[in-house]
């Protein structure tokens, strides 16, 4: 794997080099992850942001806190106002630097109502004026002709514009483009007139449309970070391979040498008076006696700054600290790692088998559907397009063939950095269900689903320590966690709670009243979710016409019986709380329907997306693991605890009074909460329930080694004695 060279930022700078706090948006992007990354590395603690849920950098470990916001597309003063009332909540209650580093197209926005929010937080974002110099594309080509800077020819056609109001003498090919788009999306090449009448058909008529000559050569990236138009550090690269293919986001990364576009890029800056981060993208034929061309510039963070970092410098801690004041001395020009490589996930898999599917021969058949599956992509999600793609290509595109060929180009390029191999960070995957949570919310996949468009941490959670590596990353070392559920059904709950059991660090195994178990083969225990449990166990009335499962009841009670004879681990969820706790001689309210004039959801995926607050008890073990005295959580439950059980504490209750948590007064680990943790994992607070009970499995199961050590000597000690004295 490649590595990045020691680079002199932090000598560069005069001082120690400050921690802070910093909100990072656009938490579903990998590029939120770099950014989150490279400032926790640095000391400051990241909060994370999305208008969704579930992002990547809900699961990341660099991530102390995160939280929702309302839609900038649906309504931008409705999201404003929700990141005003969240900058006055995360404040510092010292001096520490506070920035606010917006991760993608939220730049602008933030930098156009900066007023709003300095100087209780800093605005990571260039200014204002000088974003309305080269944003959108239309205003940065008419800003290269005024600067007399390297460009194409471009004819700007305006909103709404189709083929009659193209000019004349057009020379083809040529490149045209939305003056909005991003990640490549509407970038084409136009062949001929009738290809330019389609393009303006189908593209957004509320924005200008830009046609450019076709620049000879291959395109580059030039990163840059700037102080006050001063050029601080910058590193070009190239796209080895994107996808789309002919025109889309880079899949496979390679740094070159920034010197042929240093000149163009400083006299940009200091024409702009540039303050931040940006990038620029070129078109260059490689003869140096040819000056390359300036196609775009992003006032924001690019979709390569993991490779970028990678490379050797790290801008997102150099836009914090420029954020926060502090001077920072320029780069050396050759500072890059020239050569090195990187990837991205999930792209570079897809440029791969597209670049296998245009010019393997078993697959000529399946050419039309691809060309048609792009030609779509703007309506299309990715999901249904590679679907039809597969259908429309029959057995061909499943064939040995195109699997060799596939595999030697994943192959050629599997040991390249990228943004999830690059430190041990295993959850951020899960950020891909972001999607669900927009689907949800807003009816239909995001853009991004679519073409177009060993010692514990210092801030580790109170209640917490974490698993040690060896443990944690050793499938037969792990500890075996027992999840008791119904025979059939519950598959979602049972996978979900799974999951957090491995991203704990334990190994889930399935409990239930046809497979019990034997006690001694599991190091926790959790009592999951599910039907109600029968009145008749706490002097309650049936509900008529309703299927109770009395064999999970009886199996569940000697399971408990167990745990406690033995001192397992055990965490009850829901059902499994309820179910502890009339273990214990508690009772259950049969039906919350109208609870307190509550209304509570009453279909199962309301009451997935449903959330309340919790108040929990300073001195519970909840309030350890959490790290907080406050909780939303979800709430699917139709019963709960009416009278607890004995030995059991309350820890947790809803404003109306409703038990949310309970745990044993007597044994080390005994606990219930009556929320589900496992739909709630792109929260920190989910995970660390999930670890806690893990971590406590794992000291049982060593001190039950040393247990079996000592006895094992002890027996051997005893024949031995015995052994001699009959000699």
């Amino acid at each position: 794997m490649n590595t990045k060279p020691e680079s002199d930022h932090t000598s560069a700078l005069a001082g120690d080099p400050p921690a802070g706090r910093a909100i990072v948006t656009y938490g579903r992007s990998l590029m939120a992850l770099v950014i989150a990354r490279s400032l926790s590395e640095q000391g400051v603690e990241v909060i994370g942001c999305d208008s969704v849920d579930m992002t990547v950098l809900s699961f990341s470990k660099h991530v102390t806190s995160t939280f929702t916001h309302a839609d900038f597309e649906e309504d931008e003063e409705a999201a404003l106002l929700d990141f005003a009332e969240n900058i006055r909540k995360h404040a510092p209650d010292d001096d520490r630097p506070y920035v606010l580093i917006p991760a993608f197209r939220d730049a602008r926005i933030f930098s156009r109502h900066r007023d709003r929010f300095e100087p209780m937080i800093q605005i990571a974002a260039p200014d204002w004026s000088s974003i309305e110099k080269i944003h959108p594309k239309d205003h940065f080509a008419k800003f290269l002709k005024d600067e007399d800077l390297p460009g194409p020819g471009t004819r700007i056609l305006p909103a709404d514009s189709s083929i009659k109001d193209v000019p004349d003498g057009l020379e083809f090919p040529m490149i045209a483009k939305p003056a909005d788009g991003v990640g490549g999306r509407g970038v084409s090449k136009i062949d001929d007139a009738q290809e330019l009448e389609t393009y303006l058909k189908e593209a957004d008529n509320r924005q200008p449309v830009l046609l450019q000559d076709l620049v000879d050569g291959v395109d580059y990236c030039m990163s840059i970070i700037a102080d006050r138009g001063e050029l601080i550090g910058a590193v070009a690269y190239r796209n080895i391979t994107q996808f789309p293919v002919d025109a889309g986001a880079g899949a496979v990364r390679e740094t070159i040498d920034a010197r042929p576009f240093l000149a163009s890029t400083r006299q940009l800056l200091k024409a702009t008076n540039w303050h931040g981060v940006g990038e620029i993208d070129y078109r260059w034929n490689g003869d140096h006696a040819v000056e390359p061309k300036m196609l775009e510039m992003n006032p924001r963070f690019w979709a390569g700054l993991h490779h970028s970092m990678e490379a050797g410098v790290d801008f997102p801690w150099l836009n914090f600290l420029l954020a926060a004041g502090r001077k920072i001395a320029p780069l050396a020009d050759d500072v890059a790692n020239v050569g090195l490589r990187t990837r991205t996930p999930g792209a570079w898999i897809l440029s791969a088998a597209q670049d296998i599917a245009q010019n393997d021969e078993h697959l000529q058949q399946a050419a039309d559907e691809w060309r048609k599956m792009k030609s779509s992509a703007s309506s299309a999600d990715i999901l249904s397009m590679a679907s039809h793609f597969m259908k429309s290509a029959g057995e061909a595109a499943l064939g040995a063939g195109m699997v060799r060929s596939l595999g030697k180009k994943l192959e050629s390029h599997k040991g390249l950095s990228s943004e999830f191999n690059s430190d041990s960070d295993p959850a951020v995957g899960l950020g891909v269900l972001f999607a669900v949570s927009h689907l949800m919310r807003h009816g239909e996949l995001p853009p991004e689903f679519k073409f177009e468009a060993g010692k514990r941490d210092e801030d580790a959670p109170r209640g917490t320590k974490p698993v040690a590596l060896s443990d944690r990353f050793d499938p037969d070392a792990r500890p075996i966690i027992g999840i008791t559920k119904p025979e059939e059904g519950d598959w979602m709950a049972y996978q979900a709670m799974k999951l957090a059991v491995h991203l704990a660090g334990g190994k889930a195994v399935k409990i239930t009243a046809k497979a019990p178990r034997d006690p001694r083969s599991v190091d926790g225990l959790i009592f999951g979710g599910g039907a109600d449990v029968f009145p008749e166990r706490y002097e309650g009335a049936a509900k008529q016409g309703y299927t109770y499962d009395i064999a999970r009841d009886d199996m569940e009670a000697s399971w408990a019986e167990s745990a406690m004879r033995h001192d397992i681990p055990v965490l009850g969820v829901c059902r499994g709380m309820q179910m502890i706790n009339v273990l214990g001689g508690g009772t259950l309210l049969p039906d919350l329907s109208h609870y307190k004039d509550e209304d509570y959801p009453t279909t199962f995926m309301r009451r997935i997306f449903y959330r309340k607050d919790i108040i929990i008890e300073p001195d519970s073990w909840l309030a350890g693991v959490a790290d907080e005295t406050r909780l939303e959580v979800n709430s699917i439950h139709t019963q709960a605890i009416e009278k607890v059980g004995d030995d059991f504490r309350i820890t947790a209750r809803e404003a109306n009074g409703l038990v949310q948590a309970i745990e044993h007064t007597e044994r080390s680990f005994f606990v219930g909460v009556q929320f589900h943790p496992e739909f709630l994992l792109h929260h920190a607070f989910a995970r660390n329930i999930f670890k806690s009970l893990v971590e406590a499995a794992q000291e049982r199961k060593e001190r039950l080694i040393v247990r079996t050590e000592i006895e094992n000597r002890d027996h051997a000690t005893a024949w031995d004695n015995a052994f001699s004295a009959s000699v």
